[in-house]
């Protein structure tokens, strides 16, 4: 059996566009929701970001300062560390009295000093001192030098090839205890080589004794070139076991 439709074809036409508003509608509202959503989660996250950006630029504009301020003590560490060197370059060489005490510490009964002489001798150049000269580099490692490392290098310059020499003479009748006093010696800190420059023996028998002379090379002081500043010299003086004292 056949259904009749007694609607006018407008009428239907009429529903199916209305049909097709409704959904239309519902796309629209879905499209807009979704892309609100999306407006909502960037404007978020924007304000997550900008809150970030501002506390990290706080933090930028605090690195920075420390960076400066740590900039500013290294430099006034490196304009300190020089003056201390050349205040210690100063200093040198050596005070007489503790080169003499030196001397003295490990001296045994059996030898008497008749003569102690402190010498400056100067040292021809080596090889590379005297080879051709970069004057640029010179002139550029000049140009960055401040005043203290300017001076201490011009003072190293002028007595970096003197070496302290110590010479000294007297007797003894025990020649062993000689050569294991100048072995004393040059266990010193203040000592860089010692040995005998000289023996003469005189008399017999008994009453024989040797006269000698004997040659120390004093080790360079802080801050002059060859110098040993891993430890002072106080220390390692304490820490040496000495032989019997005798005295000149």
């Amino acid at each position: 059996m056949k259904s009749i439709d007694f609607l006018p074809d407008f009428y239907r036409q009429r529903e199916s566009l209305r049909r097709a508003r409704i959904w239309w509608a519902m796309v629209v509202v879905i499209f807009s929701s979704a892309i609100g959503a999306s407006a909502l989660a960037q404007a978020w996250l924007r304000h997550g970001l900008m809150q970030q950006f501002d506390s990290l630029a706080a933090e930028y504009a605090s690195a920075q300062t420390q960076v400066q301020e740590l900039s500013a003590i290294q430099t006034q560490v490196t304009r300190v560390g020089q003056e201390a060197s050349l205040y210690t370059f100063l200093k040198n060489p050596w005070p007489r009295m503790q080169l003499l005490a030196e001397i003295v510490r490990p001296l045994p009964e059996s030898i008497r000093l008749t003569k102690i002489n402190i010498l400056e001798e100067e040292q021809a150049k080596t090889a590379v001192q005297v080879g051709p000269r970069n004057m640029k580099a010179e002139e550029e490692a000049a140009a960055k030098a401040g005043g203290p490392e300017k001076d201490l290098a011009k003072l190293q310059e002028e007595v970096g090839r003197r070496q302290t020499v110590i010479e000294i003479e007297g007797y003894t009748s025990d020649v062993p205890r000689l050569h294991a006093y100048v072995s004393d010696l040059s266990r010193s800190p203040l000592i860089a080589g010692a040995s005998p420059k000289s023996l003469v023996s005189s008399g017999a028998n008994q009453q024989a004794r040797t006269g000698f002379t004997l040659r120390l090379m004093v080790r360079p002081g802080y801050c002059q070139r060859g110098g040993d500043t891993t430890q002072t010299p106080a220390n390692t003086s304490s820490e040496r076991t000495s032989a019997g004292g005798g005295g000149p």
